[in-house]
């Protein structure tokens, strides 16, 4: 399954890495081959991780991974007037999602520094990135409508591509089992203990308590709302006629993406919270309050 070019507009710095739009690579001798390729590993490495990273903390549904996707199609300069605009309309319709999202994790934050993360508490503050996510495609019909339009058969096929590749990602990063995800050396505790400095015995607490979590609570992803989305939009978006107004499919993808991925995040910190040092959890209130405020 073709699905690699999955690098957006997240992590620009990696796009030369796969080869989009960057020219042929200059000749190298073989030690040259083995040491650039080595780099363009780490680089592609490095591109996950900030990938992963972002969507662990951007729930905007499935137009999420539209709008991070195209910004790569590679459009041509004739088309980047209207690319331009759409892109505008497509921030400006999520915004009520990065708003709510900004909210579930500002009162993250509070109940970090305080000491105790509560689910139940927290769940308004869900519900409110729900309701958001689920009037997204409304909203943002006729802006995919122009985008079709716009693009050539070509483009509309990579941007299908570049989209699946960001759900993907989001799967590795939201959808897997908490406590069997973060046992695994790339796991979310891993990165946040070389920034925090957390200790081995912090480390293992943290996952003894993801274990612990009831089984419905630490479950995996039910994806199957969201891959009937992926597969209706795909199929549709490639063909020559495409409205997206038709796409039924749609809100409840949204809905479910945005919650699950929501949740998830809260639920690492109940898990996380209780075996931080006051320092330490000062510390993940203001990155969370950071993340809040990020477009």
């Amino acid at each position: 399954m073709k699905r690699s070019d999955w690098l957006g507009v997240v992590i620009p710095v990696a796009i030369c890495v796969v080869g989009a739009g960057c020219g042929g690579p200059p000749a190298q001798s073989p030690a040259g081959e083995a040491t650039a390729g080595v780099s363009a590993a780490l680089e592609v490495d490095q591109a996950s991780v900030e990938l992963k990273t972002h969507h662990r903390h951007h729930h905007g549904g499935y137009l999420g991974f539209v709008l991070a996707a195209v910004e790569t199609v590679g459009v041509d300069p004739d088309q980047q007037a209207g690319i331009d605009k759409i892109k505008a309309d497509f921030r400006a319709k999520v915004e009520p999602v990065r708003m709510a999202n900004g909210g579930v994790m500002k009162a993250l934050a509070d109940a970090v520094a305080a000491g105790s993360v509560e689910p139940d508490r927290l769940q308004p503050a869900i519900d409110g990135v729900s309701a958001a996510a689920g009037q997204l495609h409304a909203a943002t019909a006729d802006a995919l409508n122009q985008l079709h339009a716009l693009l050539r058969p070509e483009q509309r096929a990579s941007l299908v591509d570049k989209i699946e590749a960001h759900w993907t990602i989001w799967k590795e990063a939201n959808a897997g089992d908490q406590a069997a995800d973060n046992a695994r050396p790339d796991g979310h505790i891993v990165h946040l203990q070389q920034e925090l400095g957390l200790t081995a015995d912090q480390v293992e607490k943290t996952r003894a308590n993801l274990a612990a979590l009831p089984g419905v609570a630490r479950g995996t992803f039910d994806a199957a709302a969201a891959e009937a989305h992926a597969k209706a939009f795909g199929t549709a978006f490639v063909a020559d006629s495409f409205d997206a107004k038709t796409l039924t499919t749609a809100d409840p993808a949204n809905t479910k993406i945005a919650a699950w991925g929501a949740n998830r995040m809260i639920r690492f910190y109940q898990a996380l919270t209780p075996v931080l040092t006051p320092d330490q959890r000062a510390k993940i209130a203001d990155k969370l309050r950071e993340h809040a405020n990020e477009p």
